[in-house]
């Protein structure tokens, strides 16, 4: 049962980094256009509009796909009670929001939300009419169809949104593009699932007793992410806000694409393990998988942001590179928070994931609106920075007090790649230049490529080295050079 499992989740991984690569290639090339096309406050005007509709969104969330999942005896009445309490949530949650909509840009003293706020209200009820039958992709780890169903509809409002961002060139091709991609999602649903909901609440009471924690823990889940959005918006303005989010955005990028995956894979994963033995295992190879893939893509951002965002983002987005700087390392901590957090509710204990987010936001709450009066964005940008790393000793006593797992595990599993991720970081200062202020965006490509792939090579010498002189022990290095050699050999193979 392990072995298969274990398997499964790695299997799940992968179609989910595949899942993963392909939206944001897509969400990449689209933001990327758009960010050409439209100014920093467009950005901030739909993210403030957006923290609201979020929020009204998690304060129902019940988050019954999840109770589901952890559910191994979930019958039709479950998912069928699951669909009708999404329903019912997702109409409250747009009556809710249109009613709001005026209250909620006096807040922001920006009358535009109004008419953005009524149009984003919709798109609750279209998540709403999800047919339920997808939960089961993820339950029964069949992660192909979950990818095939995921980048359809990315697929969809990423040949809606473009042209829209060449007609509109404002504001609204990002809701329309918001909403495209939920309506998406509900068609395919049904297209792409037999299962057909009917309306009932047979088995409502009982998924609740699971979800009453999940809807605590998406409230405090939303703050940690999004409470942001209200101090930035409302002391510092759109423009400033849409100047952090994309920094946030790119920041979080290189460890997001590659860690919530597989993240996404352990939750269902871990669920269905029988001992603690086997989770405890489990979990050491996923961290070990993380750091391997999360720390070097951080540290490597951080140094080439100087000359990504000229190339990408263009002179007018000059003001994030020193907020990709410093969040880019906070993206690390918070995916291994992630990780901790997928074990905690795969076991079945969504209270210690709410108590512990808690604790984090509260930490958050207390630095960001001083740091922010003071030092503007950067300070918004390092109190994230510090409430992660102050924060992660609490996820990891929370591993240790529910599984017995030890902080040495995680300390063990990352000692490589983040030594490796110094070398590499201090390499790469001493080659890029220093003075990027006169460089053109021909020249800035040029360092921007030629720092990315020396990067990466540092880091590969680096950590394989290290791996060979500690004995070629059990990890993620072992894992990896494991598939490259048998992926190689079949390729031999095929070539013979």
């Amino acid at each position: 049962m392990s072995s298969a499992v274990q398997g499964r989740m790695a299997t799940g991984a992968v179609w989910m980094v595949l899942f993963k690569l392909a939206e944001r290639s897509l969400g990449l090339i689209s933001t990327l256009i758009l960010a050409r096309l439209l100014m920093p406050a467009d950005f901030g005007t739909v993210a403030m509009a957006m923290s609201f509709v979020l929020m009204a969104e998690l304060l129902t969330a019940f988050s019954f796909d999840v109770a589901i999942i952890q559910n191994a005896q979930a019958s039709e009445e479950h998912y069928s009670s699951a669909w009708t309490g999404n329903l019912i949530l997702g109409a409250l949650i747009t009556v809710l929001m249109i009613v709001a909509a005026v209250p909620v840009a006096d807040f922001y003293q920006h009358p535009e939300l109004v008419a953005v706020i009524c149009a984003l209200a919709v798109g609750p009820l279209l998540t709403g009419l999800e047919n339920i039958g997808i939960v089961a992709f993820r339950k029964e780890l069949d992660f192909r169809r979950e990818f095939i169903f995921q980048v359809s509809r990315k697929l969809i409002a990423f040949c809606i949104v473009v042209p829209l961002a060449f007609t509109l060139r404002n504001y609204w091709a990002l809701v329309i593009g918001t909403l495209v991609s939920k309506a998406a999602a509900s068609a395919l649903s049904y297209w792409m699932h037999p299962f057909r909901p009917r309306f009932t609440f047979s088995r409502l009471g009982v998924l609740f007793k699971f979800s009453r924690w999940l809807l605590v823990n998406n409230v405090v889940s939303f703050l940690k992410e999004r409470s942001s959005d209200f101090f930035i918006g409302r002391m510092l303005g759109a423009q400033s806000l849409g100047t952090y989010n994309i920094s946030y955005e790119f920041a979080h990028l290189p460890t997001t694409e590659l860690g919530a995956p597989i993240n996404r894979a352990l939750l269902p994963g871990f669920a269905k393990m029988e001992q603690v033995e086997q989770v405890q295992q489990a979990y050491a190879s996923a961290v070990s998988l993380l750091a391997l893939l999360a720390l070097p893509a951080a540290g490597i951002l951080f140094a080439v942001a100087p000359f990504l965002v000229p190339v990408i983002l263009g002179p007018k987005w000059s003001a994030t590179v020193p907020l990709m700087q410093v969040l880019a390392f906070n993206g690390a901590l918070l995916l291994f928070h992630g990780s901790i957090c997928a074990v905690l509710m795969g076991r079945g204990y969504p209270g210690r994931v709410t108590l512990t987010n808690a604790v984090f936001v509260a930490v958050f709450l207390l630095l960001l609106g001083p740091a922010s009066a003071m030092h503007g964005l950067l300070g918004a940008a390092f109190a994230a920075l510090i409430t992660s790393a102050v924060c992660t000793p609490l996820y990891l006593l929370q591993l240790r007090r529910t599984l017995a797992i030890k902080p040495s595990v995680f300390a063990r599993a990352i000692a490589r790649p983040l030594f490796a991720t110094a070398i590499t970081v201090a390499a790469l200062r001493w080659l890029l230049p220093v003075d990027t202020l006169h460089m053109g965006a021909t020249q800035a490509a040029v360092w921007l490529f030629a720092g990315a792939a020396f990067g990466v090579a540092t880091y590969a010498a680096t950590v394989l080295s290290m791996w060979q002189l500690g004995g070629r022990g059990p990890g993620a290095e072992h894992i990896v050079v494991g598939k490259l050699s048998q992926m190689f050999g079949q390729w031999s193979r095929s070539r013979a």
